[in-house]
């Protein structure tokens, strides 16, 4: 394993056990197996949509529909799951299928019309929108309970949330980027002419990197569905620019064509553990979210400073 590409997600690492050190501080409690759950479960779906943003970032664009294609495969799955295996099944894969067709329409047209990402995705993220207050127009539904304990249970200290992250990281997120497609993707966020001298068919790889992003995103939202038996159409708009800050805190080049999965779901638990942090610290919800930016701030200050230290400290050791 070559362990330096994983240099770049030192920094959410050490600053998520900084996190939770002192989280234990303030409340014991919370590292035990009922602690643990709950704080699995706060993180995985923000790590799920970090996974839809990131494959989307390694292109060289960004994603701002992730949130509405997580809150629309919510309404979906909480709308109509029903109680009975057989259509819970059902309802998971064909959930599964609207995220993917929902990706493929934006890596569609940002492929075939030429459009810049950021443009294309804010336009679709109106429209996926609209589908979820179609599909739900008030919060409510339901999942059945075999489903929810599935995903959001535990085994003593093994919260089924986390080996449901690791499960999608290690046996899809994975083989995917080590295959033809995974370096086609980083090679065109690395350099797109070059990609495309070198035989990359840019066209198609973009259209497969943004349907995968949409599937990571349902995979979020179904997720999700199971944290808060019930669907809100509303409910995925924070997990947009969070994803996106999880990318950038996880140590990923929104230039494209460098980063890793692992940064990027450190940074995701850090991130949505943080506001319980400030909670338990005492800090008044009317300063939360300016704490909440401000240590973001500073810990993507002092990982691009590291970061830029270690490596000019490289250069000076090969020369």
């Amino acid at each position: 394993m070559n362990l330096r590409r994983y240099r770049s997600s030192l920094i959410a690492i050490l600053a998520l056990i900084a996190l939770l050190a002192y989280y234990w501080y303030q409340q014991p409690l919370i590292l035990s197996p009922f602690g643990f759950r709950i704080l699995a479960n706060q993180g995985a779906t923000l790590a799920l949509a970090a996974l839809a943003q990131l494959i989307v970032v390694l292109t060289g664009g960004v994603d701002l529909s992730v949130g509405a294609i997580v809150g629309l495969t919510n309404c979906i799955a909480a709308t109509y799951m029903g109680t009975e295996p057989w259509s819970a099944t059902l309802v998971i894969v064909l959930t599964l299928a609207a995220g993917l067709a929902a990706g493929l329409v934006n890596g569609l047209i940002i492929a075939y019309g030429r459009i810049q990402p950021i443009i294309v995705t804010l336009a679709t993220l109106y429209i996926y929108s609209g589908l979820a207050l179609i599909i739900r127009p008030q919060p409510g539904g339901s999942v059945p309970g075999f489903y929810a304990q599935a995903l959001t249970g535990s085994w003593g200290y093994l919260p089924f949330a986390l080996v449901v992250v690791l499960g999608i990281a290690l046996l899809v997120w994975t083989p995917i980027m080590r295959s033809r497609l995974g370096t086609a993707i980083r090679a065109i966020g690395d350099n797109p002419g070059g990609a495309h001298m070198s035989g990359v068919n840019v066209t198609r790889t973009l259209i497969l990197a943004y349907a995968l992003g949409g599937l990571f995103a349902a995979c979020a939202g179904l997720f999700l569905t199971a944290q808060t038996t019930s669907g809100d159409a509303t409910i995925g708009t924070s997990y947009t620019l969070n994803s996106v800050a999880a990318v950038v805190f996880g140590g990923a080049v929104l230039g494209g064509g460098r980063g890793v999965a692992l940064g990027p779901i450190f940074a995701a638990f850090f991130i949505s553990i943080i506001i319980s942090v400030l909670f338990a610290a005492g800090v008044s919800p009317f300063y939360q979210s300016i704490f909440q930016g401000g240590i973001l701030i500073l810990v993507l200050v002092f990982g691009s400073l590291w970061t830029l230290r270690a490596r000019n400290w490289l250069s000076v050791i090969r020369t």
